[in-house]
């Protein structure tokens, strides 16, 4: 059984498209698919905007300050070298590394044959030259090296010598230097008694041939400050890192700094997955609300995806702020819950933006390091917007929704300030500031795009029903001036479908407004309709009465047609496609029966309207109301109207045309009274004996 519902809060058409059993299956399909995408892109877009570089502990600590609790590790943790520690150490990593001093194999045969020449000159003595290049000979093999060039580069005593057999470590002190090997030299030749300068020009020649490879050196270095753990101390699971009433101290706040960076690995990994589930069961009991209390969005694929396309963009656009202002001052209190909440209030009900605006700050507070404030901030901001923005008829409601939103976003932070239930070190300003702005975005964002929606997904607010539930509408001014008689036939329908919706709590100007264009499709040929016919022969004497019924439901086709033409809401096409149900033309068929040999041959399909059958209480009225108004049309007292209504309104729920609107016996016995009240009462006493013309006497 269908709720009963205020005028008031009938914000949208909640139409169901009438689903035969033949297409039923692929409407459910649909219908699944549609319900998949919108999860899918939902927990996708909480992946890329919420799943957080989430720490283990997100708290804010000072100096003095003391906690009524302990704070303990949850985990094993690293405690790293101070800055200027670890440089000294990583400093003194790369001196230990020892200096590489590679064989430079081309060196000594030029050098040995500028070297002997040059001995036999100044000595004249074969042999001694030659013992001379031999005893060099030996120490180059060993490797001769330049302190100096050594010394640019590295200060210690250690040497690895590359050669072509491999490397060998070595003491510097223990290889032959340049300048020993030149005294070498001088010493030995000190007998021949030469000049300083021809000694110093002989001994000159001598190079080393161990260069200096400090490439070398420094793979090796980095491969070894690659190797180090910048670790000053491991704190392990369950330590106690601040006791119970125990004051912060610097070293505190450094263990709980070292501990909220902690990439914590498998614990990161289950804290993921947790967070994950935990959003796939909330997007779970989303769903089964949906289905359960908002069955006519679970079966209509636009409605669902509209719902869900306005929470998807709310997470987007609230991730997309937190993510522009992290690493800010203050980290934002703020969120767009209100643009979610004010389209939900519009498009569907107060009630279900109170939920979901609910389910959108639990979110929230799964991944704001200030769970318990943001749940409170967000809830309270966007469940006054919900509860003030949804009459989009009264313009008031944006700036009142505006204001109250954004006062108790605001008046919920400062309690919280006040309360210190959290150790805020956000700016004070910035804060307020943020969250006196952000409903005026959202609010404002969601009215500037309610005709978007409106188009895109088919789904129309009471102001676009409104619009057109006047009688100066274009296509109503045609029906005036072309079929004069239905257009004074529709106006009684909308006067009875309105004030028969208002008392049973359905949406009385979208029922005022389908009755108004209900019958719009008789413009396209008015005079097959008797009540455009006036004192002309009806036409229908002289057709088949196959052909006379089509022409007559054709009316309804053609309606629909015009009705897109015009771009009237949907809902109030679906109306004019409804209105007659799956009902008989059951004077045509009659007719056919008497006029026919073979009454088998005729078929009640041929004489039916195609349908569907009305599916809101809205479309019901209109059937109704148009019945009515038709059958009673040419009483001349008010004896029989409570009979005819009570008629119409028996053979139409025996006939099954009103069991998908799930009106309840109690609305039926309540239309029937509006009906027949409003229609009694055109029946009133006239004047019989009223003077006409000069009476001055």
């Amino acid at each position: 059984m269908k709720a009963e519902r205020n005028t008031d809060d009938c914000h949208v058409s909640t139409l169901l498209p009438y689903c035969p059993p033949a297409v039923c299956c692929m409407m459910k399909i649909k219908n699944i698919l549609s319900g998949s995408i919108v999860a899918a892109v939902f927990i996708g877009t909480f992946y890329l905007f919420f799943m957080p570089d989430r720490h283990i502990i997100d708290i804010e600590l000072s100096v003095g300050q003391t906690l009524p609790h302990d704070i303990v590790a949850p985990v094993d943790f690293d405690l790293p070298y101070h800055e200027e520690e670890f440089r000294e150490i990583r400093n003194a990593m790369l001196e230990s590394i020892p200096v590489h001093l590679k064989f430079d194999l081309d060196v000594w045969q030029p050098l040995r044959s500028r070297l002997y020449p040059m001995l036999i000159l100044a000595t004249y003595d074969s042999s001694f030259a030659r013992g001379m290049v031999d005893e060099l000979a030996s120490i180059y093999e060993e490797g001769v090296f330049d302190l100096e060039d050594v010394r640019e580069f590295y200060d210690g005593e250690q040497a690895v010598l590359i050669g072509s057999s491999g490397t060998e470590d070595r003491q510097l002190f223990d290889i032959n230097e340049i300048e020993d090997v030149r005294d070498i030299l001088e010493i030995r030749m000190a007998r021949w008694n030469f000049p300083g300068d021809d000694l110093n020009e002989i001994s000159s020649i001598l190079r080393p041939n161990l260069i200096v490879n400090d490439s070398s050196r420094q793979v090796n270095a980095e491969t070894a400050v690659a190797g180090f753990r910048n670790i000053d101390t491991t704190i392990t699971e369950g330590s106690i890192l601040l006791e119970a009433n125990g004051q912060v101290t610097s070293r505190t706040i450094e263990y709980v700094d070292h501990l909220k960076n902690t990439a914590a690995g498998s614990r990161r990994f289950k804290y993921m997955s947790g967070l994950l589930l935990l959003v796939l069961l909330i997007s779970g009991i989303l769903l089964f609300y949906i289905h359960d209390i908002m069955p006519d969005t679970w079966n209509t694929a636009n409605r669902f995806l509209l719902l869900g396309v306005i929470w998807i963009i709310s997470f987007a656009a609230t991730g997309t702020l937190w993510l522009a202002l992290k690493n800010s001052t203050a980290y934002p209190s703020a969120s767009l819950v209100t643009f979610g909440a004010a389209l939900t209030s519009i498009f569907f009900h107060r009630r279900h933006a109170v939920f979901f605006t609910l389910i959108f700050s639990m979110i929230l507070g799964l991944v704001h390091p200030h769970p318990y404030s943001i749940v409170l901030i967000s809830a309270v901001s966007g469940i006054l917007a919900s509860l003030t923005v949804w009459d989009v008829r009264a313009r008031r409601s944006v700036p009142v929704a505006i204001g109250l939103s954004a006062g108790g976003g605001v008046g919920v932070y400062l309690l919280l300030r006040m309360l210190n239930t959290s150790l805020y070190s956000q700016s004070l300003t910035e804060s307020i500031l943020g969250l006196l702005i952000v409903p005026v975005i959202g609010i404002g964002s969601a009215h500037a795009l309610l005709f978007l929606f409106e188009r895109i997904f088919g789904v129309y607010t009471v102001l676009s029903i409104d619009e057109v539930n006047k009688t100066d509408h274009p296509l109503l001014k045609q029906m005036r001036d072309v079929a004069p008689g239905t257009w004074n036939h529709s106006q009684t329908v909308a006067e009875l479908a309105g004030r028969a919706a208002g008392a049973v709590n359905a949406w009385e100007s979208l029922a005022s407004a389908g009755g108004y264009f209900h019958d719009i499709g008789k413009m396209t040929d008015p005079e097959l309709f008797i009540e455009n016919q006036r004192n002309r022969e009806n036409p229908h004497d002289s057709m088949n009465p196959l052909v006379s019924a089509r022409k007559i439901i054709a009316h309804v086709k053609d309606g629909v047609e015009l009705a897109e033409k015009a771009k009237l809401p949907r809902a109030v096409i679906d109306i004019i496609q409804q209105h007659h149900g799956v009902s008989l033309t059951k004077y045509f068929y009659s007719k056919a029966l008497q006029e026919s040999s073979d009454q088998s041959s005729v078929k009640k399909s041929d004489f039916s309207y195609a349908g569907p059958r009305p599916s809101t209480i809205e479309a019901a009225l209109v059937l109704l109301a148009d019945q009515t108004a038709s059958f009673t049309k040419n009483l001349t007292s008010p004896e029989g109207v409570a009979e005819l209504v009570a008629r119409v309104i028996d053979e139409n729920d025996l006939e099954g045309e009103l069991d998908d609107c799930h009106l309840t016996r109690r609305n039926l016995k309540t239309i029937e009274k509006v009906f027949t009240s409003v229609l009694e009462s055109k029946f009133y006493k006239r004047v019989s004996d009223y003077p006409i013309g000069d009476t001055s006497g």
